[in-house]
């Protein structure tokens, strides 16, 4: 749900509960991936971007919000706003830690991902065939090995 909001601030609620439980799907992501199994990973992933589309229809309203009191439609126009009405807002602070939360899982998560495909497609090389018997590496870490490896025989 969102709010329809009638100053900058009032969504600020709102959209921590959305961060939470991004931070929430994102942790389950983050389960699934390093247990390798992706039983229930497309719901994830729906869920997700389902969560960041309300993130998203959230902050844009902030930042109409913003630019129509005069300020940046930006975070810095956000904290400019604050530091000329509620100077000692927490509910931004604690939206700023739980967006460099969902960061940082969101940065380990696609490391996760990263490892799996690299897995993957080495196990797809070796299937196909595409190795290579002398795995030397040169100064530049390329692989110099000559030899084309031998394919896969099921008899």
């Amino acid at each position: 749900m969102v709010t329809l909001a009638s100053s900058p601030s009032s969504s600020l609620a709102e959209e921590q509960q959305v961060t939470r439980n991004l931070l929430n799907l994102l942790q389950q992501e983050q389960e699934k991936l390093i247990e390798a199994s992706i039983i229930g990973l497309p719901e994830l992933i729906e869920a997700k971007a389902l969560a960041i589309a309300q993130l998203t229809m959230l902050v844009k309203s902030r930042h109409t919000l913003l630019d129509a009191a005069g300020f940046t439609a930006s975070e810095s126009g956000m904290r400019d706003w604050i530091a000329a009405h509620k100077p000692a807002d927490t509910e931004w602070l604690a939206l700023l830690a739980l967006g460099t939360e969902a960061r940082e899982l969101n940065r380990i998560n696609g490391m996760l991902i990263g490892r799996h495909m690299m897995r993957n497609q080495t196990e797809l090389n070796i299937l196909q065939g595409k190795t290579q018997r002398n795995n030397l590496y040169g100064a530049d870490g390329h692989s110099t090995g000559t030899g084309r490896g031998r394919g896969l025989a099921i008899g």
